[in-house]
């Protein structure tokens, strides 16, 4: 019966009716499509000539010849971070959104953030860890951390710091800094480092704690000075010339890390996918070189190195945060 009906129909539907299986066949195939298929938007929540920035455009440079597909920067400043991050939490889980993650993204952020910075966001790889440098613009008159923390306690809320907003990574330094030399300082917010650098240089405000990739070009070229390196020991990229503000204050020892982050419910072989070619990438000598020349050192992990550290690091921060009366909105 079947045969018969088949061959009554008319030819010209009886080839819509074997068209339909042929059209369907490339859906088929897009479903089950090799990731990644299409470029990859890396999203940097830092304004374009801060020291994450810098960083994020070369690895993204190289991640996308890694992984055969173009790895586009998208810039999203502003709330010291998040912004970025809820921007890229609202594509799909699919892993062609990347989250470069400072430390304000999951570490430093906000109460009033639209997402969970627990359970929103799965961490892929680490990406850099960065010291911090105590930057003052030329106009000052401090030539030594021991200068500035002596001016700081003698004179209360006189002497400000610049920030990338209030919840970053160097407002938590400042904050630390503040702390541990006993002395009160006035935070002034920008909405990255890259203005914050401008406004140490036209002496709009006095001090900062920069990124040492968003620092080294400015110190280099004499536009301001660094008084000292957030960390307590040396590390790859930043001059030896330049002392450790623990030199001045005992026990002050600060480094931030950048990691990558994906959307929570992405297939989990495309977050170890990503992790292995993050991992590949920054053990290429020619993207260590770039990377230590801006002064951070590359360090990549697995996804579940990542995610011990941030909770580490979130634990400790929010206590300096209690501590320093930071209120993050």
């Amino acid at each position: 019966m079947r045969r018969r009906l088949l061959q009554a129909l008319p030819g010209a539907l009886l080839g819509c009716v074997a068209g339909t299986s042929w059209l369907a066949a490339p859906r088929v195939h897009a479903a089950e499509r090799a990731w990644p298929y299409k470029p990859l938007t890396l999203i940097v929540p830092a304004a374009p000539g801060g020291g994450s920035d810098a960083v994020a455009r070369i690895v993204a440079q190289a991640l996308g010849e890694q992984l055969g597909q173009p790895v586009i920067v998208d810039n999203r400043a502003g709330a010291a971070g998040t912004l970025g991050v809820t921007v890229g939490l609202q594509a799909p889980a699919d892993g062609h959104t990347l989250i470069w993650c400072t430390p304000s993204a999951q570490i430093m952020a906000a109460g009033s953030v639209r997402y969970d910075p627990v359970k929103d966001l799965a961490p892929v790889s680490m990406l850099v860890s960065a010291s911090y440098l105590l930057v003052v613009g030329n106009q000052q008159p401090w030539h030594s951390t021991r200068e500035l923390v002596e001016a700081a306690r003698a004179r209360p809320h006189a002497i400000n710091y610049g920030t990338a907003g209030t919840g970053s990574f160097g407002h938590y330094m400042a904050a630390s800094f503040g702390l541990a030399a006993g002395a009160d300082l006035v935070q002034i917010p920008y909405t990255g480092e890259g203005p914050a650098m401008l406004a140490l240089m036209r002496g709009d405000v006095q001090m900062g704690f920069i990124s040492a990739a968003g620092a080294l070009a400015q110190v280099t070229a004499g536009r301001v000075r660094a008084l000292g390196v957030s960390a307590a020991a040396p590390m790859e990229g930043v001059p030896k010339s330049i002392p450790f503000v623990a030199d001045a204050l005992p026990g002050f020892d600060l480094v931030a890390i950048n990691y990558l982050a994906v959307r929570a419910g992405t297939p989990q072989p495309v977050v170890d996918q990503l992790s292995q070619a993050v991992q590949a990438v920054l053990a290429k000598p020619a993207v260590r070189e770039r990377v230590l020349a801006l002064g951070v050192t590359p360090v990549a992990s697995t996804p579940d190195v990542v995610s011990r550290r941030v909770e580490a690091e979130r634990k400790r921060v929010q206590e300096t945060v209690r501590r320093a009366g930071i209120v993050l909105q």
